[in-house]
Parts: C-alpha cells; sequence; structure tokens
C-alpha cells in the first residue's frame, strides 16, 4: 500500500509539473505573439517566462542570439509586459471560457507616436471590453479628431466641471461626452 501511494504522489507530482512546463510555453508563444503585434515594424526581442527554483516566474526579453537584454527602453519593457497580459487574458478566455475587461491608466506613456498607433490597432482586435484612459488624443484642449477617426471603437470624453471650489474636493464633478 506503501509503494502504491508513493508511486501516485509520484504521478500527480509529475503531472503538476508537466501541466505548470505546459502552461508557461504557451503563455510564452502567446506572449511573444503579441509582442511582435505591438512592435511591428521595430525590434521586439523574444520573451522568455523562467521558473524559478520556488515555483514562481520572471519575465525576461532575450535576443534572438539567446543573450538576455538587461536594460529595454521604457517602450519596449512597457510592451513586453502588456503582451503577458493580454496572452493571460486570452488564455483565460480560451481555457475557462471566462472574459474580464482590460483596463489601462496612460498605457502609451512611454511610446512614440507611431506604437501609440499600433497599440490601439492591437486593442481593436481584441474581442473584449477594454477600458482605456488616456490624454493620447488631446493636444492642449483640442481632441485630434483624424486620430480618433481611425479606431472603430466608442470613445469618451472625462473632464473635470468647470464649477468647483480648488480648496474642497468634495466639489469635483466629472462630465462624461461621448467624442465618437
Amino acid at each position: 500500500v506503501h509503494i502504491t501511494f508513493e508511486k501516485i504522489a509520484k504521478a500527480f507530482a509529475n503531472a503538476k509539473e508537466k501541466n505548470i512546463n505546459q502552461f508557461l510555453q504557451l503563455l510564452e508563444e502567446e506572449a511573444n505573439d503579441y509582442l511582435a503585434k505591438l512592435n511591428r515594424n521595430d525590434f521586439h526581442g523574444i520573451i522568455r517566462i523562467i521558473k524559478t527554483y520556488n515555483n514562481s516566474a520572471r519575465i525576461e526579453l532575450h535576443s534572438d542570439n539567446g543573450l538576455r537584454i538587461e536594460n529595454p527602453n521604457g517602450a519596449l519593457k512597457t510592451t513586453m509586459y502588456m503582451s503577458v497580459l493580454f496572452a493571460i487574458s486570452r488564455i483565460t478566455t480560451l481555457k475557462r471560457e471566462q472574459d474580464y475587461p482590460l483596463i489601462f491608466d496612460a498605457p502609451t506613456s512611454s511610446f512614440g507616436g507611431f506604437k501609440e498607433d499600433t497599440f490601439y490597432n492591437v486593442i481593436d482586435n481584441i474581442d473584449k471590453q477594454c477600458i482605456i484612459v488616456t490624454k493620447d488624443f488631446i493636444t492642449g484642449s483640442e481632441i485630434r479628431m483624424d486620430d480618433i477617426k481611425k479606431l472603430t471603437c466608442t470613445v469618451y470624453r472625462i473632464r473635470k466641471a468647470p464649477s468647483f471650489d480648488p480648496n474642497d474636493l468634495s466639489t469635483i464633478r466629472t462630465t462624461i461626452s461621448k467624442v465618437q
């Protein structure tokens, strides 16, 4: 009986290890797909998800020659982490048939102009609710409608109502208006 239980325990441990490794491989593949999309026509590297000794994992960016990229620029680092988030979201939808909204606060603040368009095009092709809070489409106080018209999603403008007491937080109100 002892030997049987020992073999069953080893089988469970091996199955768990195999499932973890398969999940990390799938996550890596999906993340690299999004990384390529977010950095189209630019260097993007390869995401590696490394399992650590204490059964956690870390995300690393590597060059095609296998070298780890120690200090990626801000935009590349941001897209690396976004890619993993998009991959987790996609896998969750596929495996559990559950969908969670993606919420971003100023996601493109470290991007240059052309990467902003790429990011919004990738988001536009994700089949789920995405809420993005950004100032990307505003110059001064004017909305850049030419950029907004390129999107197929609904766009709202959130503004602070002009009549408030700057010394009284409770007087701040917001207005929401549909732009597109």
